[in-house]
């Protein structure tokens, strides 16, 4: 499994380092050995990539994430989630396109029946494109949230309750909005089921 995660995170940071030209051949180097000593040590860490998509008539969304995981202490890890949404409302000339970059940093407490997480996400980049003008971008957001994690049959049913308050700044917005800030507090409800 350990080789496995190697060659995972090998495939993911070294083509994103190749792309920098041959003059960064000894940072590829570098990489590779960083990786080599990190996956023979005793700290256990993972990479998992997950892909979420619906589809219907007039609408399409793609949500990827990818999460690198950590254990710290026995019952304590944390997690660093990369977040790429995309998604299209087609309805003629009123079609938009929506896409955003999310960042998370989630400190986990594991107790054995359930999982307790305090997570921080940015999100510095939503735009929305419309037909009828440019890219709009909208203001940068930041939330900080807490979440329950309740595994059911073996782990393969995971129920997890999180509350959740985002903020936004409107400086960082493409056009100027009437407000200097705002903020919303959410309460978000999730049942998985692992195939």
């Amino acid at each position: 499994m350990r080789r496995f995660t190697q060659s995972l995170l090998s495939a993911c940071i070294c083509p994103c380092l190749l792309i920098a030209g041959p003059a960064q051949a000894s940072v590829v180097e570098k990489a590779q050995e960083w990786l080599n000593r990190y996956a023979d040590s005793d700290d256990t860490f993972s990479l998992t990539l997950t892909k979420n998509k619906i589809k219907f008539e007039g609408c399409k969304q793609k949500q990827y994430q990818l999460a690198f995981s950590q254990q710290i202490a026995p019952m304590f890890n944390i997690e660093a989630i990369v977040h790429y949404n995309k998604g299209l409302l087609d309805n003629g000339v009123l079609s938009q396109r929506v896409r955003s970059h999310e960042f998370e940093l989630v400190s986990w407490w594991d107790s054995g029946d359930y999982r307790l997480g305090l997570s921080h996400k940015v999100r510095p980049r939503h735009e929305m494109s419309i037909p009828v003008a440019d890219t709009v971008r909208l203001p940068t957001s930041t939330s900080a949230g807490i979440y329950l994690e309740i595994p059911f049959k073996e782990d393969k049913h995971v129920l997890t309750i999180g509350a959740l308050r985002e903020s936004w700044e409107s400086d960082s917005a493409s056009f100027q909005l009437p407000w200097r800030s705002s903020r919303d507090n959410q309460v978000k409800l999730q049942y998985a089921i692992n195939f």
